[in-house]
């Protein structure tokens, strides 16, 4: 069985693609479409190694075998290259064909494969495409901790600069913020969003979070029916072993124990929204018009009044 794991960045699909490399059935490939790009530990830190390595040597083999004429940065369909790529509902041949190839492979020697990708919330269509049969896993985490985790960078580096809850708020310095300056501008541009003149960095990263959270659940369940299971990362911090088995049931075996055991090593426990009871977080969702998508994800209940 294929499985395609798809969330927002800062979301937790690397700490669950760690987990997953414990299984000894199922091969796993990470990002295929991300830049060309060294990753010691991924985005969660938790291994020692380039998470991207394998999966980037794989990817350039089949450059040199399939597509020699197709520059290796044109793999990397989304940001960082280019951003504006990852809301456009189609991919491109080559692409398409990465993927198709790494299905292949993983299936000649696993019984199950595994893709995880930040870039494909807008090409759930072209994943159904490649295999109609297959189990797409969608990792959800609360738009204010993905927020923060992307203002305030890993570890929180950024409150040196950003010393209080009202210079977070306020925050417009001009950054990637993981490629949602950009993203969140072409979301602008669109209509059915309200027009902001000057949108803080908070209010970016929540409309990205927005369009990912949305495009990926309608076009999931609409296809992908009961083989699409949203996971929400709080569920998986707070209960590993529980939201593993949700996972598994549908992949119809139990939870490999080297599996079990790594993700009850490793992945850490529940952690505090930043500012989590200021009520600034509720106007900016409801002045962005996305609160009934952070009610489809499980969250309304958590923002303060």
């Amino acid at each position: 069985m294929n499985l395609f794991v798809q969330g927002m960045r800062r979301s937790g699909t690397t700490i669950l693609y760690d987990a997953l490399l414990e299984d000894p059935e199922l091969r796993c490939f990470y990002e295929p479409l991300r830049e060309e790009k060294v990753s010691v530990g991924g985005g969660s830190g938790a291994r020692d190694v380039d998470a991207f390595a394998e999966t980037s040597a794989i990817r350039d083999q089949f450059r040199r075998a399939r597509y020699p004429e197709i520059a290796i940065e044109q793999f990397n369909w989304g940001g960082p290259r280019d951003p504006a790529l990852e809301l456009d509902p189609d991919l491109p041949r080559h692409c398409i064909e990465l993927l198709r190839f790494l299905l292949e492979r993983g299936r000649a020697e696993a019984p199950d494969t595994a893709i995880k990708e930040t870039r494909l919330y807008c090409k759930v269509p072209a994943l159904h495409e490649l295999d109609p049969s297959g189990v797409l896993l969608h990792v959800v985490r609360d738009p204010r901790a993905v927020a923060a985790s992307i203002v305030l960078g890993r570890g929180r580096r950024r409150q040196r600069k950003l010393r209080t809850a009202d210079d977070f708020f306020a925050d417009r310095a001009e950054r990637k913020l993981w490629s949602s300056r950009a993203l969140s501008e072409r979301l602008l541009e669109r209509s059915g969003y309200p027009a902001l003149d000057d949108p803080t960095n908070v209010e970016r990263v929540l409309i990205v979070w927005r369009v990912t959270f949305e495009a990926a659940r309608i076009e999931g369940m609409r296809l992908f029916g009961e083989r699409y299971l949203p996971l929400r990362n709080e569920d998986l911090r707070s209960d590993p072993a529980a939201a593993l088995a949700r996972l598994y049931s549908v992949l119809g075996r139990p939870v490999p124990e080297p599996v079990s055991a790594w993700a009850a090593a490793n992945v850490k426990g529940p952690q505090d929204v930043y500012a989590g009871d200021n009520p600034r977080w509720r106007a900016a969702i409801e002045r962005l018009g996305m609160m009934d998508a952070v009610d489809e994800a499980g969250y309304a209940g958590l923002l303060p009044s």
